[in-house]
């Protein structure tokens, strides 16, 4: 079974008696989740790479970020089904890791050798996403999407590893 398995035609007869064709929302999630993860993985690498070129890590939250990319992408592409059997516990803990993430990283002050240098006070992981200085506030809106994609990866690593952990157990409990 491919990557695109849950897009793939339905079995079984519509109650017309004819076959069910694939719901266009499948099609269309199954093709934005595989374009996602494809994109991540691609910018993922690329960018790691030029900055193996350069000479080093100068800056960790870089590199993280374009490590959370490629795993992201990589868990994006390599299951049809992510979430599934993860239940309401799976999806809590990845919100919780994803809003999580993103709150704390912001209401922590970092001094990030990225992003926003022109500020005394920078807040955000992995890039500055917020700043002030002398009264003024600055929110920068690419960053804070990239910061979100970042949170949200590791939200999705979380929920991948429930969803493991619950089918793992299911498998092992006796029936009867």
């Amino acid at each position: 079974m491919s990557a695109v398995g849950d897009a793939g035609y339905r079995s079984g007869r519509a109650a017309g008696g004819t076959e069910a064709a694939p719901g266009l929302m499948d099609s269309f999630g199954a093709a934005l989740r595989l374009l996602v993860g494809w994109f991540s993985i691609a910018i993922g690498i690329l960018n790691l790479l030029l900055e193996i070129d350069r000479g080093g890590a100068d800056d960790g939250a870089y590199v993280a970020f374009h490590v959370m990319l490629v795993i992201g992408g990589l868990l994006l592409v390599s299951f049809s089904r992510l979430g599934a059997g993860a239940g309401v516990a799976g999806y809590c803990a990845g919100g919780a890791v994803t809003a999580a993430g993103l709150i704390l990283s912001g209401v922590r002050s970092f001094d990030a050798a990225c992003c926003l240098t022109g500020y005394a006070i920078r807040h955000g992981y992995p890039f500055s996403l917020a700043a002030r200085a002398a009264g003024h506030w600055h929110v920068d809106g690419p960053r804070l999407l990239a910061d979100l994609l970042f949170w949200g990866y590791a939200g999705l690593i979380v929920l991948v590893a429930v969803a493991s952990v619950r089918r793992a157990a299911r498998r092992t409990t006796p029936r009867g």
